[in-house]
């Protein structure tokens, strides 16, 4: 392979050596190139190829490396010409690294190359307290955080690409890991919320912003500021009495923007405070045509970050950028690619959500949009698993319309799998719902995982359904059986997804049929669960843990996941205890099993969601924690 550049010297330094490393990650690419190209300001990427030659004009580097991804694609083609639309000024990924999973540098550089060759220019890494910060020690400990030298050489390669690496943290809530540790009573307001108002406050914070400023390389900061519900409420209404969530917000904001422009920082935040706390009600829930103007508002350089991965409906998006309007000049859109659901991906969502609100975006001209990816509950479903969503996110930026024959391309060519093995990762969360898209994000497949077998607490509605749960995942066993084997870079990943559907095969319906044999008095079926069943789903949990285990040392730094190795090692000691709760109870040691006799009750009951993505909630009707 041999690549000629005809581009002045400039820009042949600033592409050579991402193009080299893309060309040598194609398999079996050896062909003789030569490369024009040129960056103009406009929003077009064209491309035009003949023989061996490829011309590329296009506004930035990252949407070079799409052009050229496209090009080394198609290059049986003796000649074409090729034009795409650039929608979005910015369209990125923002990582969440603060779910117990930090990933690898090498797993970020990994992404950083997909988003190179889907041309999407930002990553934002989410970092709460899992990055270091000078004379910090307890910030991040234990937790796998990233040295400055990791984030430098990840900003490298990330501006190698023309992907700019964001810091991502929080100066407000979603501290707990941060404020949990010794000394930072002074500093805490409530479990989790940093105490406004304070000048140690403001000291810790300009040493978390000086940290960014030394170790990224743009200027751009998101600051967070989300979901602070009880904001003003601890330590602060002790010390200072009840004021107005909208102030402290507003005062808040503003001296942490004060110390961004000290250090000469663009700020950003989460955008639901400001909104909830003028409203007084739920971040969604404001009626059409809310007039803002009497609302605290933020200070002009401030960047609201309007974060929906819920709806399915353009009304909903046109309404919200309607107040976010009011309230900024500056406003970014945050979508997702739902990998945050339990153990499984929900992709029926994430294109409901992603299509209707990309669509309206580009209507209200955004200019930047973003595809979170988080890992709530601690980072259970593997990362790969968000390569659908964030494919899409990048179809709808350089198409006006979605096109699943074009996506389905720009998958395998970005990304290396088939995007139907992926999307049929979105079965193991359908079970209730007949064939119908999973837009309800329900999410058994976590549920029938880690309940206990002995307590039945959602065989209620296992039984209820009807579904004949065992043929269900037994189906979705041999579809994983079968995407393992079609993908060598993506065999460990459905491997661990087949192992997962053949222990739901078994288990998904366990504690109904455990009940039912003891309501009835069939000791011989019991023994039959006992002596066979339970062993076998032992046996597939094993292997499943196994691969799980593989995948995340693959992935990400090794902390964290003795949460996940627990979590699963917890079923399996609770099958096995099961078996020796049958085993008494048929040997006569005891004379009745209490947990069978408990009545079902509905988990899910009318009106809510049937979603329970809180491990703690679902392995038992008692406490995790002491309540003290």
């Amino acid at each position: 392979m041999n690549v000629v550049f005809s581009s002045d010297k400039k820009e042949y330094n600033t592409i050579k050596k991402g193009t080299e490393i893309l060309l040598a990650e194609k398999d079996g690419f050896n062909q003789n190139i030569e490369l024009f190209v040129k960056f103009q300001d406009r929003p077009e990427i064209l491309i035009n190829k003949r023989k061996n030659q490829i011309h590329i004009i296009c506004r930035e580097i990252s949407h070079y490396y799409r052009a050229l991804n496209y090009a080394i694609h198609h290059m049986e083609e003796d000649e074409f010409q090729y034009q795409e639309h650039v929608c979005f000024e910015r369209n990125g990924l923002m990582l969440d690294c603060s779910r117990n999973a930090v990933f690898t540098v090498e797993k970020v550089k990994f992404l950083i190359r997909i988003l190179a060759k889907l041309g999407m220019n930002v990553l934002m890494l989410y970092t709460e307290d899992t990055y270091e910060v000078e004379g910090q020690p307890y910030f991040g400990a234990y937790r796998g955080k990233y040295t400055k030298d990791e984030i430098k050489e990840l900003d490298a390669y990330a501006s190698m690409f023309g992907v700019e690496l964001v810091p991502c943290i929080q100066t407000l809530a979603h501290l707990h890991n941060a404020l949990k540790w010794p000394g930072m009573d002074k500093i805490r307001d409530s479990a989790d919320i940093l105490q406004p108002e304070k000048e140690e406050t403001y000291q810790f914070i300009e040493k978390l912003l000086s940290s960014v400023k030394e170790n990224f390389s743009t200027n751009r900061v998101h600051l967070g500021m989300d979901e602070a519900v009880m904001l003003g409420l601890g330590n602060y209404l002790k010390e200072n009495g009840y004021k107005k969530g909208s102030l402290i917000i507003r005062e808040h904001c503003n001296r942490v923007v004060d110390i961004c422009r000290k250090l000469e920082l663009k700020p950003m935040i989460w955008s639901d405070m400001y909104i909830t706390a003028n409203s007084t009600g739920g971040y969604y829930d404001l009626p059409e045509n809310t007039d803002c103007s009497k609302w605290e508002k933020p200070k002009k350089d401030l960047g609201l970050v309007y974060w929906d991965y819920y709806h399915a409906d353009t009304r909903t998006y046109e309404k919200m950028l309607d107040i976010h309007a009011q309230l900024s000049d500056n406003v970014i859109f945050a979508g997702g690619s739902w990998i945050w659901n339990g153990i499984s991906p929900n992709y029926s969502k994430t294109y409901a959500c992603t299509k209707a609100a990309l669509s309206t975006c580009k209507k209200y001209n955004i200019k930047e949009v973003l595809c979170t990816a988080w890992m709530d509950n601690g980072a259970e479903t593997p990362v790969d698993a968000l390569l659908p969503g964030l494919v899409l996110f990048a179809h709808l930026d350089f198409h006006r319309d979605y096109d699943e024959t074009i996506l389905k391309q720009e998958f395998r060519n970005c990304t290396g799998g088939e995007f139907d093995d992926f999307m049929a990762l979105d079965n193991f969360d359908s079970l209730f719902l007949n064939t119908k898209e999973n837009k309800e994000a329900q999410n058994p497949s976590k549920y029938l995982l880690y309940q206990d077998p002995m307590l039945g607490i959602f065989d209620y509605h296992v039984k209820e359904s009807g579904v004949n749960t065992k043929s269900y995942y037994q189906n979705i066993q041999k579809c994983m059986k079968e995407c393992a084997k079609k993908t060598g870079k993506y065999q460990l990943l459905f491997s661990f997804y087949e192992k997962l559907a053949a222990v739901l095969a078994d288990k998904a319906d366990l504690g109904m049929c455990i009940k039912s044999a003891y309501d009835r008095s069939d000791r011989a079926a019991l023994k039959d669960i006992s002596q066979n069943v339970i062993p076998g789903i032992i046996c597939n949990l094993t292997d499943m843990k196994s691969s799980r285990e593989k995948i995340w040392m693959n992935d990400a730094k090794p902390f964290g996941y003795e949460i996940l190795d627990i979590k699963i090692g917890g079923v399996i000691t609770r099958l096995k205890s099961t078996g020796y709760r049958i085993d008494n109870y048929l040997n006569g040691n005891v004379l009745r099993l209490e947990e069978l006799e408990e009545e079902r009750l509905p988990y899910f009951t009318k009106g809510m969601d049937k979603r329970e993505n809180l491990w703690n909630r679902i392995i038992s009707g008692c406490d995790l924690n002491d309540t003290i």
